[in-house]
């Protein structure tokens, strides 16, 4: 079903999804202060950041998952799994890019501007650039390759860690006791580093396996 044929179609229901997301943020801010869903109108693309990244986040964990489930290198020998691996993987490329639209749309509706001259931090805005450099040419790249070399093993597996860090210190950002626990990012936390773990596990599995057959 994950082909690398019908990719096409799977990145036009993203953009469908996402134009979805900003047609609901600006009808929110047109209902009564009394609606639990209404908004301010400043606030139509901070809500379409939230909600689009938080679309990545299920897309990262469902690649992190296939990782830790099936291991790198069954997924790079069998054409199904490589293929919906590489699938979410280029659907999360796509979405986040629409995520850093809104969230420089938000910037801008408030007034505000990114810079990138500060000290490189883990979620900083330095780091942020680097990572998104990385998301975009990412995948073009796995996609041209026929084969998993260590090279390759050891970025996707440092890549797919980079993104979780980026993304758990963007939900940690978000949580202020006791005023504003977000419980949602909360859970968000737990789960995307539960899958880092089930991923570093398949990985420590994996090359103990090659230790005990070259030995």
């Amino acid at each position: 079903m994950l082909t690398r044929k019908r990719l096409p179609f799977f990145i036009a229901l993203i953009f469908g999804l996402e134009i979805s997301i900003f047609l609901w943020s600006f009808w929110t801010s047109t209902f009564n202060e009394g609606n639990y869903f209404a908004i301010k109108s400043e606030f139509i693309f901070d809500k379409c950041a939230r909600l689009a990244g938080r679309i990545s986040s299920v897309l990262l964990l469902t690649n992190l998952l296939m990782a830790g489930y099936s291991g790198f290198k069954i997924i790079f020998v069998d054409d199904k799994k490589r293929d919906s691996f590489m699938t979410f993987l280029t659907l999360f490329t796509f979405n986040h890019l629409i995520h850093l639209l809104f969230v420089i749309l938000r910037f801008q509706s408030h007034g505000e501007s990114i810079t990138l001259f500060e000290p490189i931090s883990i979620g900083g805005t330095l780091h942020g650039f680097i990572t998104f450099s990385f998301i975009i040419l990412f995948p073009f790249i796995l996609w041209k390759i026929n084969y998993l070399n260590k090279f390759f093993y050891w970025a996707i597996i440092l890549h797919l860690l980079n993104i979780s860090c980026f993304i758990v210190k963007t939900f940690l950002s978000k949580i202020n006791y006791p005023d504003h626990p977000a419980y949602q990012n909360q859970l968000g936390v737990v789960l995307i580093i539960v899958a880092c773990l089930y991923l570093l596990y398949r990985v420590y599995r994996e090359n103990r396996e090659n230790m005990l057959q070259n030995d």
